[in-house]
């Protein structure tokens, strides 16, 4: 958990350091343009890390699957020779991949999402 919160910490300092940078090199430095880059910054994390999320938690394995059974030939001896095949083969599959990055980045978008929201509402 320590190393979750360090690493959205890095990733949120990371994304507030690349929108002032971005803000710098564009000019006129306003706070609004801060907030309006920082808001749009933290949407590529969130997006990623959504998508690790929903893949992670097996969403498409049910599609993958569906799509085995479709692709397999429906004549009677070759479903005989599949199911024979496939009582020598552990039922259990692998389950997806989990990364490392998935909640640092989720965590880190969500958070700088919230929190630009946030600041731009408290501007007007």
């Amino acid at each position: 958990m320590k190393q979750t919160a360090v690493r959205t910490g890095w990733l949120v300092a990371a994304m507030l350091a690349a929108s002032s940078l971005i803000v710098a090199g564009q000019g006129a430095w306003s706070i609004v343009a801060f907030i309006n880059v920082s808001f749009l910054l933290s949407l590529l994390p969130l997006s990623l890390g959504g998508l690790l999320f929903v893949y992670e938690r097996g969403f498409f394995s049910g599609f993958a699957y569906g799509f085995r059974r479709l692709r397999r030939s429906s004549t009677r001896v070759e479903r005989y020779l599949e199911e024979a095949a496939a009582e020598h083969e552990s039922e259990e599959q692998p389950g997806p991949r989990r990364f490392a990055i998935t909640y640092p980045l989720l965590f880190a978008g969500l958070l700088l999402f919230l929190a630009m929201i946030a600041a731009g509402y408290a501007l007007q």
